[in-house]
């Protein structure tokens, strides 16, 4: 455990926004980088914007990149990195709830399908719901499935440690209604980044929903809205902003 003990774990927020935001706007879509000792360790979503995003913040793609669900501001971008990272002698590591990852293998990455064999573009890394999957030898992730309208999975990032659950760092809702059993699980991480919306519908959880979540940290992805647009009675929420860096506490 001791090289974990010097480890610095940090997300930089790369976009924040929604399925049309960067179609009509060029925003980029809603997508985090985990970054280990200040290298690109993980990329969570590929959606639309996310590689630009990346070069114009300086970094470079990780091995590791997990997807949450086959919307396209959350995956529109894989085919043509994956293909393109193939070429390059670059195989990534994609990593994705069962279901989740059969869906994008045969929907989101149909495109390709003609030309090439899918399985050797990348290395597809899966679990079930509630299992462990390590990103390293020392962090793993747990998915658990949010309440959308197309298959999705939140999860929960641990750092392995002498106890048999690990210690969570942080939690990703990606897009979800409010449930309470999902947002029961993902609540254990003491940082909390969360889908939501002024006013909250069956796939999208409303400010006032999540800002009961006080024993957390939490920060929100908010598609648009601005900070001041937040009523008073929700001031503990945070929205993100793209170029935002998260130190995560070890």
């Amino acid at each position: 455990m001791d090289s974990i003990q010097g480890d610095k774990l940090s997300i930089f927020v790369l976009g924040v926004g929604g399925g049309a935001d960067h179609v009509y706007k060029g925003i980029c879509s809603s997508s985090l980088l985990l970054l280990k000792n200040e290298q690109p360790f993980c990329l969570i979503d590929l959606g639309l914007g996310v590689v630009k995003a990346l070069s114009h913040y300086g970094f470079a793609l990780p091995p590791n990149v997990v997807i949450t669900h086959n919307h396209t501001d959350h995956s529109g971008e894989l085919p043509v990195v994956l293909r393109v990272e193939h070429a390059r002698e670059n195989r990534l590591r994609v990593i994705a709830q069962e279901e989740v990852s059969s869906r994008l293998q045969s929907h989101r990455m149909a495109e390709h399908a003609q030309v090439c064999n899918i399985q050797e573009l990348a290395v597809w890394d899966t679990a079930k719901e509630g299992e462990r999957l390590y990103l390293d030898k020392d962090y793993y992730l747990r998915f658990y499935r949010a309440k959308h309208s197309e298959l999705c999975f939140g999860f929960v990032v641990y750092r392995q440690s002498a106890e048999e659950d690990g210690l969570p760092l942080f939690a990703y809702s990606a897009d979800s209604g409010f449930d309470k059993s999902f947002y029961d699980d993902i609540s254990v991480a003491p940082l909390l980044i969360l889908d939501a919306r002024e006013n909250g519908n069956d796939w999208h959880a409303g400010f006032d929903e999540v800002s009961a979540l006080i024993d957390s940290e939490v920060f929100i992805i908010g598609h648009g809205i601005e900070q001041e647009d937040i009523s008073n009675a929700q001031t503990q929420l945070s929205l993100l902003k793209p170029g935002q860096v998260l130190e995560l506490s070890l």
